[in-house]
């Protein structure tokens, strides 16, 4: 015998799993589920279970109770009863209200906005009303907890910074340039994913507005250190500055010939490192470290990569192998992790991905990090550490000898 709460639950779990079928066509939502009504033999062995199964559906409020369908049975020792035998009832928004008021509450809101989203996007799209429809049902219910939470005020600027995309595909402004009433300047870059999302619906999905919204890109700064004194240059030409923070379409201009170049994954990390040998040091800006690595002077010389000791640090060294053909991680190892395991904290680590350019070695420490959801982040390698690992690598890599870059270093027995 399914009672009134085991249909208001099956209800909120239809209502969760069919969201966007649901905002898309509320009048095509449909719900049938059969009640279990008891047998002859199950009405003699518990009539007062019975009795009160009866009287709950009786009783229920009017929305669940106007959707039952009752059946006369005639039994032998019972004589004619009637009994709930099937609930069924159509249309979303009388579904969700039967679920109760937060599911009632979530359609409401969602349903506006889908409905508001067709009235602003109708003219922008060449998608049928239909399709339409449809596309942007599902690109707000896959972000619903957004769109729940934002309120009224944002929620209309969303829709109205989106059709103004769709009106300039290739405006070419700046982010904080838009100039659409409501929108202070940092508006935009905080409700990006949610704009984005609306344009791919009316739009279509890959096109280069709904990936940019057709403004210019944001600069990509990287740090730059140029540790050996000798490619600053010297005498009484220009000479080049020991550290600057230049963007990314700007590295290729700098006239640099580094014996080797070292990336690390963190800034912090690039900022605090003493003079090295034929060495400048740049900081990858994790994953965007692709941008780094095809600049022409750096794909001349081999990279040395510090990352973090976690997962994304060993994703990003595998993505950094397909972008320059002598990529060499250190102080990404399980002699490192060992000596600071103490400093190690807990994250959550992306799925579990293929990393066929790891070594054997990065494998192993890929893999442990991932199962046990730990990171040590490269700050908290001791520096001196890190530098006399770093000039031993600079050392067993070309016959010039490792200058004393004055940092007092730990005995490599005591690792």
């Amino acid at each position: 015998m399914r009672s009134v709460q085991e249909v208001r639950d099956l209800l909120r779990t239809r209502w969760k799993r069919s969201m966007a079928a649901w905002l898309a066509d509320p009048s095509a939502a449909a719900v049938s589920l059969p009640l279990h009504p008891p047998t002859q033999p199950q009405v003699l062995a518990d009539p007062a279970a019975v009795q009160r199964w009866v009287e709950q559906w009786s009783s229920a409020p009017a929305v669940l109770r106007d959707a039952v369908i009752w059946r006369r049975v005639a039994w032998a020792h019972l004589g004619a009863q009637e009994l709930p035998h099937r609930w069924e009832l159509a249309g979303a928004e009388q579904l969700t209200r039967a679920a109760g008021p937060a599911a009632h509450e979530q359609f409401t809101q969602l349903s506006h906005w889908v409905q508001r989203a067709l009235v602003l996007l109708t003219g922008a799209s060449d998608r049928p009303a239909g399709e339409l429809r449809e596309v942007l049902a599902r690109a707000i219910v896959a972000q619903r907890s957004r769109w729940l939470g934002m309120d009224r005020v944002d929620a209309e600027l969303c829709l109205r910074a989106a059709a103004w995309v769709l009106a300039h595909p290739a405006s070419g402004l700046r982010i904080r340039q838009v100039p659409l009433p409501g929108m202070h300047t940092k508006w935009l870059q905080a409700h990006r994913a949610v704009v984005r999302a609306l344009v791919a619906a009316a739009q279509g999905e890959g096109t280069a507005v709904d990936q940019d919204l057709g403004l210019a890109a944001e600069p990509s700064f990287h740090d730059v250190l140029v540790l050996d004194p000798a490619l600053r240059g010297a005498g009484l030409g220009p000479r080049m500055p020991r550290a600057s923070r230049v963007d990314a379409a700007l590295l290729a201009e700098l006239e640099l010939s580094p014996r080797i170049v070292l990336i690390c994954e963190n800034s912090e990390t690039v900022q605090v490192l003493p003079d090295l040998p034929g060495t400048v040091a740049l900081s990858g800006a994790g994953y965007a470290v692709a941008s780094v690595l095809e600049v022409p002077w750096v794909q001349r010389a081999p990279v040395l990569y510090w990352g973090d000791l976690d997962a994304d640090g060993f994703r990003i060294l595998h993505r950094a192998r397909a972008h320059h053909p002598a990529v060499t991680s250190i102080l990404m190892d399980a002699e490192t992790f060992a000596r600071y395991a103490e400093l190690a904290v807990t994250s959550t680590p992306p799925p579990m991905a293929e990393l066929p350019s790891l070594t054997e070695g990065e494998q192993e420490m890929y893999q442990r990090l991932q199962a046990d959801g730990l990171r040590l982040e490269q700050e908290r390698i001791e520096l001196s550490y890190a530098v006399e690992t770093l000039r031993e690598s600079l050392a067993s890599r070309g016959p010039h000898a490792v200058a004393d870059v004055g940092i007092s270093s730990p005995s490599r027995t005591a690792r």
